[in-house]
This record gives structure tokens, C-alpha cells and sequence, in this order.
């Protein structure tokens, strides 16, 4: 056995022990030094960051005043055609031009002074409308403003026509023209420029953009406050590491911007041969960011000079306490080496296996014990999932077992334990939980599950003894073990527990559930017999409705037949027939009240109801060679649409409206209805043939119909799809107007409703065989020889 007094671990560690009690003194005072260094390290970063936050907030909400202005301007309802308007054009065209003008003077009111200037250039025309101007960009150039350094072909090369995506560009200087330096209008110094492409909804056209000009004067009074206090450099910087504006002459180095998008705020960064402390947030309204730059000099002086005078302290107690400790250290070791010196020879342990003596006399009492408990542990983990299984094969009627109270003690190591014999199942579906996101559905239906799970069983208590098993994702059910109370008392605590548990979970987790009660059963087959009684509760909600209790005792009375006679279906056959939809909703709504108002009707016969009123739907279809193609498309399947309601309230009113829409059908096809209307399409078309928004959606609509009914009776009455009647007569509008020489292709093709002359040539070269301009020329021919 090797010899324990060749190691002093034990001993080094009572040395250390007592040397450290000597420093607490010291240690402390490092406790404090540290404390005070991070106490002014997270003042000064909170400061940093809560002004750095209120000034992203400001600039935020005065941003928002930026992206309100260009919406308005964008989203004008003439903009679109504003900016197809070509260079030259005057009348109403140029009047567009005016009234914008007038309307981004009243814009005005809605920004304050933050945005300096804005104004919308519409590349076509060449022309920039703003406030107080309507003019060409040379006119705008020369007369107003530009920036610094850059000239006019650079200017509109490289800021006004290029394409943007609510874009703020750097910081720039303006300079105001020599014609109008005179003028005593405010121009700040320095601008950023905000830019969207326009048409805003589909920017891809690219025929103008909207501008603003932000002062940035206004922006660097913001800055004050932070730069003064804490003698910050601060920066604005998008999210293509663009500076769009400082307090600093220096430019931000790419290292720094580098850390910021990879290191949580603040951090130190030393740059220029002095640390920094670097604090950032971004904002929510753009890609910016905003950094601030502090000396570490600011705050740390104080710090460095208690530093030094514990390093000094730290030094000397250092060296008297190792030694003053020594001496009574290795005379308190003695009684420690004889101790493990009898435990070894006591094993017949071979060396010694833990680091020290201690550790060897703590793993040596200890080992036992930890084993103990990890046994204890594992048992313990799975005792819920054993009583779960069991609980659910119970519940299923997999299993006979002895269910009375005298059975405790076999069920004990899954902590069951039945008062009686007596036991009723409740089963709960979960029907909707308010505002579950998409991306966590599972997580809130587990967390359903155990709210409902755990506020059950607490109403069940202390009353009776009840246990609940998850069934599936949205379902529960309570095995319920009543105690010795009348039957009557019974069935009394089960409806209050049904009707507790309705209202607490509705109102206070917002968990809307159907509660479904199986009767009251005695002896071993008890839970057996009591849940397919629940089960069945359970599926009349189809008659009752989501959201509801039901209880089986309630709906064991219900009759075995429903009232639907041959009588009320030829008289329901006779109603649609005849177009009359009123006597036929009326009609539908008697069967509804005689089945499911005045009597009890089992689910099962409520679907076949339905069934057979749906193919009354059917027999009227096929008999009279109709289709609601027209009405409701072409795949449309009555039966799958009826049944795909899960409660009977909601398959009547789905029926009612097939039914209603099948008369309507017959009522127009009886009637001269479609001889007025075929007329009115035609004249509606006649008037029409120059308004490019004329087609199949339009008619429609003036007529409040659907597009699928107009296009199939306008086939069915006239023999012509309705959108080549509308191009025939275009192209014979077209063909007269040909005759004209001054007119070019693109004037015929506004003049019969086309946008541009690519589509016109198109449909004309379609239904002619040959250009416009070839026809022009065949005309022309037959002009000459006939002459």
C-alpha cells in the first residue's frame, strides 16, 4: 500500500484555505473595484443606449412622416396615368399636372419641417412637380437647387432617373443656383435624399420617382444632446455600410462595422491607439443604424487610480499570509492523515485514488447514496407514462381489472387509487384556441391540453377522485371515480363539473371545448361501459353544435326517424321548378324546425336528411338538363359542399342557398328576362368600344352579375364568346377610321380601346389576316383603280 504521507494535497488546500481567509479583506476590496468599474461601465452604456434609443425614435417617427408623404403621392389615383403622360402634351393632361401640384402643397400640412423639400419627377414628360413648381428638370436645375459638385447631365443620369426601393442615400451638400442666390428661402447645407421608384404597386415600369429632401441640420440638433453629454462621435449607417451621416470628420473603419454585425451592443473597440466603447441599435422603419462612439477615458480615470493602490495592498498581504498560515496548517493536517489512513487499510484500497483526502473521504460516503437515488430517479420518470397507458387501455375497455377500493395497493406504484366501484367517463375536444400562430400551433395545443387537464381534475377534487388521459391532439377524456354519495348527487357533481369546466376555461384562457358526459356505471365494467356513451355525447354536437355539453342521458330518448315525406319533396320539386325561391326557403326552414327544433334526431339520421335533400338537388338538375356551372363553376360538388360543414346548422343554410340559387335559374329561363338583358349588353357594348376597361369583369358589374353567368348566356343567346364580339366590334370602328390619313396607328388604337398600338396590331393582324397598315395600303389600291 503506498504511502498516503508522501502527498500533501490536503494540506496545500488548508494553506490556501487560510491564506484566502486572511485576503477576504482584500478580496472585497476587489469586489468593490470591480463593482464600481462596472457600475460606470453599464451607466455609461445605458445613458449611451437610452439616448441612442430615444434619438432612433425621433428619427423613426419623423421617417414615418417620409414613408406617410410618399404614399400619399404614390398611391394618387391619377399618378399612374400622370407618368405614361409624353413630353409635349398639354389640355387636361397638363391640368393633371397642376391639380398634383396643388395637392403636395396641402401634403404640406401632414410633415413638419424635418423634410425640407419633395417632389415627383415623371421621366415620359421630363417633368418635376412639387409644391410650389410644375417644370422640366433644366428649368428645376437651374432655377432651384442641386448638389454640390455635380452637374446637370450627372444629376440626371445619376440621381434622377435612376430606379430605387425606398432608398436614403448618404448625406450630400446642395448649392443653390446662381440665378436664385439671391433669394432668402432657407436651403439647409447639407440633405439626405429619400427615393422610390414609381408606380409604387409595380415599380418595374420604372416611369418616374418620388424625392425627399431631409434636413440633416434638423437631424444633428438630435445628435446634440448624446455628443455633449458623453462626448460621443455618432453615425448613421444604412445597411450597405454607407454613412448617411455623423458629428465625425473621420468615416467609420469597415473592422468596426464588421464587429457590429456579428457582436451583441456595446462592446470595446480600440481605434487610433484609444479605447472605445461602441453602443448601437437599429431602427424599425429602415436598414439603419445608429452607433455611438465614447472614449473609454471618460469614465475610467477614477478606476485606474483605485486599480493601482490594490494592486500594492493585493502584493503585500499576500506574502504575510503565506507565512503566518503555514506553521498552523501543517498541524491541523496530522489528524486528517491518520483518518484516511484507517479508511484505506480498512477497503483494502491499493493507493489512493481521489485528488485529495477529502475528496476521497467525500466520494467514499457518497458513492452509495447517489446510487440509490439514481434507481429511486428512473423509477420515479417513468411512473407518469405507465399510468398514462394504463389509463387509456382502461378507458379503451382493453383490460379487465379490479376497479374497487380494496385495490388500492396494487395500483400504488403508479399512484392510483379508486374510492368505489362507481365511475363515469367525460370526454373534452378542444375546438378552437384564439391566436395560435402558424409556427407554434403544437406548442399551444400541448399547452391546451394542460390547462384543461390540470383545471379538470382540481374541479373533480376533493369531491370525487378523477384522473385524466390525452386522447389526441385536440381531445381528453376524465375518468371520474365517484364516491359514495345517492346516484342523484351524482349525476348533479357531474353536470356542475361539466358546466365549471365549460365556463372557467372559455372565459379565462380563451379555450373554446365541447363536453361530452357518459352516464354513471357500476362495477369492474364500469369505465368500459360508460365511455362508448360518452363517445356517442360526443358526436351529437353534429345536431347541437360546436361549443356545447352534452350529457348521454340527455339524448337517450331520441327518435328514430326524421320527417321528410314524398309529399313535402314534390312540393319542395314543384317550388324550384316553378322559380320560387321564397316558397322554397320557406319550405326548407319547416323540415329544419320539424327535425331538429321541436324533437330529439340521432346524428347519424341527420346526415341522411341532408343526404336526401341534396339529391332532391340532384333528381330536379338531371331532370330538367341544368347545370349551376353558370351560378357556382364548373367543379362544383353539392354533396361534398353540404357535408363539409361539421354542424347541422350550418349544412341547412349551405342547402337553403343551393336550392334558392337552382330557382332563381328556372325563374330566369322562364321568363323574356334575357331578351331585355341580351339587348341592354349589346347597347352597354356600343357605348363602350373606346374604354379600354370594357370586357367581361366590367359588364358584370354593371349588371351584378357573375363574370362565369354573362359569358355563358351572352354564348348561349347571341353565338358569340363575348370578348370576340367586343374585338369585332372594335376592329370595325378601327377600319372606318382608317380612312383618316392623319391618324397613325397608335391614335385608332386609343380610339377603339386599346392602351398602346402593339396589342392593337395584334388583334387586328388576328381577326383581318393583315397589318393595319397593309389593310391601309389594300384600301388605298382599291381608291386608285376605281378612280
Amino acid at each position: 500500500m503506498l504511502q498516503i504521507g508522501s502527498r500533501k494535497s490536503a494540506l496545500t488546500t488548508m494553506i490556501v484555505t487560510n491564506l484566502l481567509i486572511l485576503l477576504i479583506p482584500l478580496a472585497m476590496g476587489l469586489f468593490l473595484y470591480a463593482k464600481v468599474e462596472k457600475s460606470l461601465r453599464t451607466n455609461a452604456n445605458l445613458s449611451n443606449t437610452a439616448m441612442l434609443e430615444q434619438l432612433r425614435l425621433s428619427l423613426d417617427q419623423k421617417l414615418s412622416e417620409v414613408d406617410k408623404l410618399m404614399r400619399q403621392v404614390a398611391l394618387d389615383p391619377k399618378l399612374d396615368y400622370m407618368l405614361k403622360i409624353p413630353a409635349g402634351a398639354d389640355g387636361s393632361d397638363q391640368y393633371n399636372f397642376v391639380d398634383l401640384h396643388d395637392k403636395m402643397r396641402r401634403y404640406r400640412n401632414l410633415v413638419s419641417s424635418f423634410i425640407f423639400d419633395y417632389y415627383v419627377y415623371f421621366a415620359t414628360s421630363d417633368t418635376i412637380v412639387k409644391e410650389d413648381l410644375v417644370a422640366d428638370s433644366r428649368s428645376f436645375y437651374d432655377t432651384y437647387y442641386s448638389f454640390k459638385g455635380m452637374s446637370y447631365t450627372q444629376w440626371r443620369d445619376e440621381l434622377l432617373t435612376s430606379e430605387y426601393r425606398m432608398t436614403y442615400l448618404p448625406a450630400a451638400a446642395l448649392a443653390r443656383p446662381e440665378s436664385s442666390a439671391g433669394g432668402a428661402e432657407y436651403m439647409p447645407e447639407n440633405v439626405v435624399l429619400y427615393a422610390q421608384t414609381l408606380p409604387f404597386i409595380s415599380s418595374s415600369n420604372r416611369l418616374g420617382n418620388f424625392f425627399a429632401l431631409i434636413d440633416v441640420g434638423q437631424v444633428k440638433q438630435m445628435f446634440a444632446q448624446i455628443e455633449t453629454a458623453s462626448h460621443s462621435e455618432i453615425y448613421i449607417v444604412d445597411g450597405q455600410g454607407r454613412t448617411i451621416m455623423s458629428t465625425s470628420d473621420r468615416p467609420l473603419p469597415g473592422e468596426l462595422l464588421g464587429n457590429i454585425e456579428l457582436t451583441n451592443a456595446p462592446f470595446e473597440y480600440r481605434l487610433e491607439g484609444a479605447d472605445q466603447m461602441v453602443s448601437f441599435n437599429s431602427s424599425q422603419k429602415t436598414d439603419w443604424k445608429y452607433i455611438s462612439v465614447t472614449p473609454n477615458g471618460v469614465f475610467m480615470q477614477q478606476v485606474d487610480q483605485i486599480k493601482n493602490w490594490s494592486s500594492w495592498l493585493f502584493a503585500f498581504c499576500v506574502i504575510a499570509g503565506l507565512i503566518a498560515v503555514s506553521a498552523g496548517a501543517y498541524r491541523n493536517y496530522k489528524p486528517l492523515q491518520k483518518t484516511v489512513h484507517a479508511i484505506m487499510s480498512g477497503k483494502g484500497i491499493i493507493g489512493r485514488p481521489a485528488f485529495n483526502e477529502y475528496e476521497f473521504i467525500r466520494e467514499t460516503i457518497a458513492g452509495s447514496i447517489l446510487e440509490e437515488k439514481s434507481l429511486r430517479n428512473a423509477l420515479a420518470q417513468q411512473t407518469p407514462f405507465i399510468r398514462a397507458n394504463y389509463l387509456s387501455r382502461l378507458i379503451h375497455g382493453y383490460m379487465d381489472v379490479d376497479v374497487s377500493a380494496e385495490s388500492a395497493g396494487k395500483l400504488g406504484f403508479m399512484e392510483l387509487s379508486f374510492i368505489s366501484d362507481r365511475f363515469a367517463v367525460v370526454l373534452v375536444k378542444i375546438e378552437s384556441i384564439s391566436g395560435i400562430p402558424e409556427d407554434e400551433s403544437e406548442r399551444q395545443w400541448a399547452h391546451a391540453r394542460f390547462i384543461v387537464s390540470n383545471i379538470g381534475a382540481d374541479l373533480i377534487e376533493p369531491a370525487h377522485r378523477g384522473y385524466s388521459v390525452e386522447l389526441n391532439r385536440d381531445s381528453l377524456a376524465f375518468l371520474i371515480n365517484l364516491n359514495g354519495a345517492d346516484a342523484g348527487r351524482a349525476e348533479a357533481d357531474i353536470r356542475s363539473f361539466a358546466e365549471a369546466l365549460f365556463t372557467l376555461i372559455a372565459e379565462k384562457f380563451r379555450i373554446e371545448l365541447t363536453v361530452a358526459a357518459g352516464g354513471i356505471q357500476n362495477g369492474p365494467k364500469a369505465i368500459r361501459d360508460s365511455y362508448p356513451e360518452a363517445v356517442a355525447a360526443l358526436e351529437y354536437r353534429l345536431i347541437l353544435g360546436k361549443k356545447s355539453i352534452i350529457h348521454y342521458q340527455d339524448i337517450v330518448d331520441t327518435k328514430q326517424h326524421y320527417y321528410y315525406p314524398l309529399e313535402i319533396e314534390i312540393q319542395l320539386i314543384n317550388f324550384v321548378r316553378s322559380g320560387d325561391a321564397d316558397n322554397a326557403g320557406k319550405l326548407l326552414e319547416k323540415i329544419y324546425s320539424m327535425n331538429f327544433g321541436a324533437a330529439h334526431i340521432t346524428p347519424e339520421l341527420g346526415k341522411c336528411l341532408f343526404f336526401n335533400l341534396t339529391s332532391t338537388l340532384l333528381k330536379i338538375l338531371n331532370s330538367a338538363n341544368t347545370s349551376l356551372e353558370a351560378e357556382l363553376g364548373a367543379d362544383f360538388d353539392p354533396i361534398k359542399t353540404v357535408f363539409s360543414y361539421p354542424t347541422a346548422e350550418g349544412m341547412h343554410v349551405k342547402t337553403k342557398e343551393l336550392y334558392e340559387t337552382l330557382a332563381r335559374s328556372f325563374n330566369v329561363e322562364r321568363s323574356d328576362h334575357h331578351v331585355r338583358l341580351l339587348q341592354d349588353i349589346l347597347e352597354l357594348i356600343g357605348r363602350n368600344v373606346d374604354n379600354p376597361d370594357l370586357g367581361l369583369a366590367m359588364i358584370a358589374g354593371q349588371f351584378d352579375m357573375s363574370p362565369q353567368y354573362i359569358s355563358t348566356f351572352f354564348k348561349k343567346h347571341q353565338g358569340h364568346n363575348l370578348m370576340d364580339y367586343i374585338t369585332r366590334k372594335r376592329m370595325e370602328r378601327a377600319k372606318s377610321l382608317m380612312g383618316h390619313k392623319e391618324m397613325t396607328n397608335a391614335d385608332i388604337a386609343r380610339r377603339v380601346g386599346y392602351q398602346n398600338d402593339v396589342v392593337f396590331i395584334r388583334a387586328f393582324k388576328k381577326l383581318e389576316g393583315v397589318t393595319p397598315g397593309k389593310y391601309r395600303e389594300l384600301q388605298q389600291q382599291d381608291k386608285t383603280g376605281s378612280d
